[in-house]
């Protein structure tokens, strides 16, 4: 039963996300993420209540993974 979980977890993290416009509360701070996308490449977008911006690096695509793991990097604990 445990490796039917993680499949389906590995499956949910290549998901492809395309358009993203999110808001995140943490304590008293908020902070919009979204997706920049130009002709070149794609960017993750952090902004925080007080507009300190912080960009991924190029993509190519966007998947669910690469939002979680950006968001483990870049929010403060």
């Amino acid at each position: 039963m445990q490796s039917n979980k993680y499949e389906l977890r590995e499956r949910l993290l290549g998901i492809t996300v395309r358009e993203l416009d999110m808001v995140i509360v943490d304590n008293e701070r908020t902070f919009r993420l979204m997706i920049k996308s130009d002709d070149d490449c794609m960017r993750l977008i952090l902004l925080s209540d007080d507009y300190e911006i912080i960009e991924s690096k190029c993509l190519n695509d966007v998947r669910l993974g690469t939002v979680i793991s950006f968001l483990k990097r870049t929010l403060p604990y």
